[in-house]
């Protein structure tokens, strides 16, 4: 198949290289059960963000995460007090807000099953400053893409579901085309909007038929 990025128009890729560009001066809650890997977290996060909370419990992320509404949750698995997965998800359902899970190899299967839940992207400790810059953006883009889906839906629950299908479908169109996942997430948009359906009904016309799958527009 061709590599070109033909489907996407130059404003949409504007777009896309200014959002990847452009974010920092999020406000992060960092948590971390051990204090030498909270400190490094905080030390990496502080470069380009504002750090809410250096927590070192489940409590103190779920108290924050209440009182002051965070841009993006980064935390560790393991604390004494309970299991980092599982505070991103009950903030989550709350209120849902982006989140990167730092996980030992030995926690990765963890971590891949929250992915296709609340979860949007996971680093392998030992962390790097630049892999922890790009999972922030990667988070980013895919809780800006959850909420748009979340707006063509009327629960969190269908968003969520609807969710592991357009990540699948934009898996299949990356493979096919040989592009980044912001890409292949805006060429679903694109399609959904000239045929004038949800962008989920795109997804599983992808999955069905194959990455080239367009319908004709609606009348």
């Amino acid at each position: 198949m061709s590599q070109s990025h033909d489907e996407i128009d130059s404003g949409q890729q504007a777009a896309i290289n200014a959002a990847k560009a452009a974010l920092e001066g999020l406000n992060i809650i960092v948590a971390h059960g051990n204090d030498a890997s909270l400190k490094a977290l905080v030390a990496a996060v502080s470069n380009r963000h504002a750090v809410m909370c250096e927590c070192s419990s489940v409590d103190a992320v779920l108290e924050t995460a209440r009182k002051r509404q965070p841009d993006m949750i980064i935390t560790g698995v393991g604390f004494s007090d309970g299991d980092g997965i599982d505070a991103v998800i009950q903030v989550g359902m709350e209120n849902p807000v982006p989140a990167v899970i730092v996980a030992e190899r030995r926690s990765l299967e963890l971590v891949e099953k929250a992915m296709r839940d609340h979860v949007m992207a996971y680093l392998i400790e030992p962390i790097d400053p630049v892999d922890l810059e790009a999972a922030i953006v990667v988070a980013q883009s895919r809780f800006e893409q959850f909420k748009e889906l979340a707006d063509q839906v009327d629960t969190l629950k269908q968003a969520l579901e609807d969710r592991k299908t357009i990540e699948r479908a934009k898996g299949a169109i990356m493979a096919d085309k040989k592009l980044e996942e912001a890409e292949a997430f805006a060429i679903l948009r694109g399609r959904a909007q000239n045929a004038r359906i949800k962008i989920i009904e795109i997804a599983r016309g992808v999955l069905e038929h194959g990455a080239d799958f367009e319908p004709k527009a609606k009348v």
